[in-house]
C-alpha cells in the first residue's frame, strides 16, 4: 500500500480549519501534519527539522499575509505542492506562491466535501482545479501543464433530502448516532436503521458480495475507480461498520472529473 499523504493546512479561520482537517482525516489516503491559523505557526510548522509534508492547503479567503505564505513554502524543509482554497478571485495566489508549488485552486463551493480526492491527485503529480479555479488559473495566464484535472462535487444520485443530510451527518461527518438522533428528531434505533438503508442504497452489501459491476456506481471513471479498488484491497471483505462507513465516505465525496 501507498504510504499516507502528508498534508499542512493553512486558515486564519478556525472553522475552515476544522472543516479541512475532518475531511483530511477522515479520508483514508491522507493524514494532517500540521495545522497554521497565525504566519508564525505556518513558520514553526514549515521550518521543523524533521517536517517531511507532501501539500499544504492554502484558505485563500482568510490570510492575513499571502506573500509571507509563499516565503515560507519556498524555505520550508522539503518541498510542498500548494493547492489554494477560496469563494472569490484571488489571482494573487499566483503571484505570491511559488510557481513550482502550484498545485491547483479549488472554489469551496465547487468542490465541498471533495477535498481528500483533489489532494489525492495533486500528491500523484495531476495539479487539481475547479470550474472557476481552472478559469483564474488562465485569466492569471499561469502555465498549466497538459495533465490536469478538472473536479467538482457530485451530487450522488438517487438519494433523497432526507438521505442526502443522513449521509452528510453520519458518513461525511462522523456525527455520532445519537448526536444525528437529536438532529434529525428521530430515536437512537432508528438512527441505525436508516443508515443500514442509506449503506443498502450505495451497494456497499453488492460490492463486497462481488454480484455486483462497480464501474456502474463509478461511472466508469478508470481514475476513481483505480482508488476506490485500492481502498476495498485494503478492507479486503471486512463488514464491520467501521470499514463500512470508510468505503461509504469515499463513494460519497468522489468528485467528477469534467
Amino acid at each position: 500500500m501507498k504510504r499516507d499523504i502528508l498534508v499542512a493546512l493553512y486558515s486564519e479561520d478556525p472553522y475552515v480549519l476544522d472543516w479541512m482537517s475532518l475531511l483530511i482525516v477522515r479520508d483514508w489516503r491522507t493524514r494532517v501534519i500540521g495545522e497554521a491559523s497565525t504566519p508564525s505557526e505556518l513558520t514553526d510548522i514549515l521550518t521543523q527539522e524533521h517536517f517531511h509534508g507532501d501539500v499544504i492547503v492554502i484558505d485563500l479567503d482568510n490570510i492575513s499575509d499571502l506573500r509571507k505564505a509563499g516565503k515560507e513554502i519556498n524555505y520550508a524543509t522539503t518541498p510542498l505542492k500548494a493547492i489554494g482554497l477560496c469563494r472569490k478571485q484571488r489571482l494573487e495566489f499566483f503571484k505570491q506562491i511559488p510557481e513550482f508549488s502550484i498545485a491547483g485552486l479549488l472554489y469551496k463551493d465547487e468542490i465541498e466535501t471533495s477535498l481528500g480526492w483533489a489532494i489525492t491527485f495533486a500528491a500523484e503529480g495531476k495539479p487539481v482545479y475547479t470550474p472557476k479555479g481552472i478559469d483564474d488559473t488562465w485569466n492569471a495566464h499561469f502555465y498549466v501543464p497538459t495533465e490536469y484535472l478538472v473536479l467538482r462535487s457530485r451530487s450522488y444520485p438517487g438519494l433523497t433530502v432526507r438521505q442526502s443530510e443522513i449521509a452528510r451527518l453520519a458518513i461525511i461527518f462522523s456525527i455520532g448516532r445519537r448526536d444525528m438522533a437529536d438532529e434529525l428528531k428521530i430515536s437512537d434505533q432508528w438512527s441505525y436503521g436508516v443508515v443500514s438503508e442509506l449503506y443498502d442504497h450505495l451497494g456497499l452489501s453488492e460490492i463486497f458480495d462481488e454480484s455486483q459491476d462497480f464501474n456502474s456506481i463509478l461511472e466508469s471513471d478508470p481514475v476513481i475507480k483505480a482508488h476506490i479498488d485500492e481502498i476495498l484491497e485494503d478492507l479486503g471483505t471486512s463488514k464491520k461498520a467501521r470499514d463500512l462507513e470508510t468505503l461509504a465516505f469515499h463513494l460519497l465525496t468522489m468528485p467528477v472529473i469534467e
